[in-house]
C-alpha cells in the first residue's frame, strides 16, 4: 500500500492536502452473483456516484449490515473502483475517511510541449504511460494551429492503438509561465501565446476537460511519482533549449501565489560579458546556461553544431569546445542553484531535459555546489539525472489530469 500526497485548489483558492490511499490492484473482480456480492457492490457504487461517503454514511443509507459493507468497500478498494481520502469533518475524535469513484481505470492524453517537437502520450491516470508520439512542430505557429496538431496526432496515436480506452481528460506541459487559470504569462519561448488561456482553447477543440502547466513542474510531479519516494525534498531542474525548475517536498509540488514559482531561468548570475535576456535584465541563467544560448555562441564562432542534440553528441565524443561550454553552463546553474540548496537543504538536485544526457553538466553542476554551499547542506545531497527520462513530465501530466478528475469537496 502507498499514499499518494499532494495538493488540490478549491474553490475559494485555498491549497489542500489530499491523503488518497491506494491499494495494489487485483487481477480480475471479486464478485460473485451467487453471494451477493455482485448486488452489494453495485449499490456502494451507485451511492458513491452521488458524492463522496464515509463508510458509516453507507451503512445508514444501504441498512446493509455493517460487516458486508465494509466487506464489500475493501473489495472495490482492491479493484480501484473506489480510493479512500481523509479529509472528512471530525466530531471531536479521529477524521473519518470518506470514500469516492476512482478515476484511476481512466487514461489521459498528455504531451509535453517544446519550441520545435512534441512527445504525446497515452497514459494512465495511475502515471503508467502506455504509449508515445513523438512530432516536429514549431511553436512559433501559435497555439490555435499547435493544439489542432496535438489533436490529430492523439486521435492517429488511440487509432494505432485500439485496445487502449479513450481518454476522459487531456494534459499538456508547456515550456513557460502558466498561472493557476491555465493562461500562459510572460513565455519568452512561447512567442504568439502570451495571456492565451490554454486550458479554455484545449476543451474547446478536443470536447475534453484539460489541465495546463509548466514543464518543469510536472516534470517534478513525474519524478517523485517514478522514484516512489513520499517523504522526500526535491529540486527538479529541466534543461534543454532553455531552463526550468520545480521545488516539491513530502509530495506537495510548489506552484507560488499566482502559479509562477520555479522561475530559476530569470536567476543573475556571474557570467563575464552579461547579455540582454528576453525578460529585459542583463545576466539571467538563460542567458548562458540555455541549449538555445550555448549555440548561440556556437553559431558566433562559425561551429557546424547547430542543435541541442548535436551539441550533447559532440559532448560525448569527446569535442573540447563543446564539453567546456556545458560544463560552464552546469557551473551556472550550480551557481543558481546554491542559495535555494542552502536555504531549502533538498535531498535531491534531479537534472531532467535534453541536456541532462551530458555527464559534464552534471559534474559542473555538482562543482559549483560543494563549492558554494554550506557543508551541512551538501552532505547527504544527492545530484542525479531523472530516472523517468524523457516521460517525466507526461507521467507527472497523467498525475495531475487526476488530481483535476476528483475535485475535492469543501471540508
Amino acid at each position: 500500500m502507498r499514499c499518494l500526497l499532494h495538493y488540490s485548489q478549491q474553490e475559494n483558492g485555498a491549497n489542500v492536502l489530499e491523503s488518497i490511499t491506494l491499494t495494489a490492484a487485483t487481477t480480475s473482480h471479486s464478485t460473485s452473483s451467487t453471494d451477493g456480492t455482485n448486488a452489494t457492490d453495485t449499490t456502494i457504487l451507485n451511492e458513491l456516484l452521488h458524492g463522496p461517503l464515509s463508510r458509516t454514511d453507507l451503512i445508514n443509507k444501504t441498512h446493509f449490515p455493517r460487516s458486508t459493507v465494509h466487506a464489500s468497500v475493501r473489495r472495490l478498494l482492491e479493484q480501484h473502483d473506489i480510493e479512500e481520502y481523509s479529509l472528512a469533518s471530525s466530531t471531536g475524535g479521529r477524521r473519518a475517511a470518506l470514500l469516492r469513484i476512482s478515476p484511476l481505470h481512466d487514461v489521459a492524453d498528455v504531451v509535453e510541449l517544446g519550441s520545435h517537437h512534441a512527445r504525446l502520450g497515452i497514459a494512465k491516470l495511475t502515471g503508467e504511460v502506455i504509449a508515445t508520439a513523438d512530432i516536429p512542430l514549431s511553436i512559433d505557429d501559435g497555439p490555435e494551429a499547435i493544439v489542432t496538431l496535438l489533436h490529430t496526432t492523439w486521435k492517429k496515436l488511440h487509432h494505432d492503438n485500439p485496445t487502449l480506452p479513450m481518454a476522459s481528460i487531456v494534459g499538456v506541459a508547456v515550456p513557460g509561465p502558466v498561472d493557476t487559470q491555465g493562461v500562459i504569462v510572460g513565455a519568452a519561448r512561447m512567442p504568439g501565446w502570451n495571456r492565451t488561456h490554454l486550458t479554455e482553447l484545449i476543451e474547446k477543440v478536443t470536447g475534453l476537460p484539460a489541465v495546463v502547466e509548466n514543464d518543469a513542474r510536472a516534470g517534478a510531479v513525474g519524478e517523485w511519482m517514478k522514484r516512489a519516494e513520499t517523504t522526500e525534498s526535491s529540486i527538479y531542474i529541466k534543461v534543454g533549449s532553455g531552463i526550468g525548475a520545480s521545488w516539491i517536498a513530502d509530495g506537495i509540488v510548489f506552484r507560488g501565489h499566482q502559479g509562477f514559482g520555479g522561475e530559476l531561468t530569470h536567476t543573475r548570475v556571474q557570467s563575464p560579458n552579461p547579455t540582454i535576456c528576453s525578460c529585459g535584465n542583463t545576466g539571467c541563467l538563460e542567458t548562458v546556461a540555455s541549449g538555445a544560448a550555448m549555440l548561440r555562441h556556437l553559431a558566433s564562432i562559425d561551429s557546424p553544431i547547430t542543435t541541442v542534440n548535436e551539441l550533447i553528441e559532440a559532448t560525448q565524443n569527446g569535442d573540447m569546445t563543446a564539453a567546456s561550454l556545458v560544463r560552464n553552463a552546469g557551473g551556472y546553474i550550480g551557481e543558481a542553484l546554491s542559495g535555494l540548496v542552502n536555504f531549502l537543504n533538498p535531498q535531491h538536485i534531479i537534472i531532467g531535459g535534453s541536456l541532462s544526457q551530458a555527464r559534464t553538466l552534471i559534474a559542473g553542476i555538482r562543482s559549483e555546489l560543494y563549492q558554494r554551499c554550506l557543508p551541512m547542506s551538501t552532505a547527504n545531497l544527492t545530484v542525479d539525472t531523472a530516472i523517468s527520462g524523457q516521460d517525466a513530465p507526461l507521467i507527472g501530466m497523467a498525475i495531475l489530469a487526476r488530481q483535476a478528475k476528483t475535485h475535492l469537496p469543501h471540508p
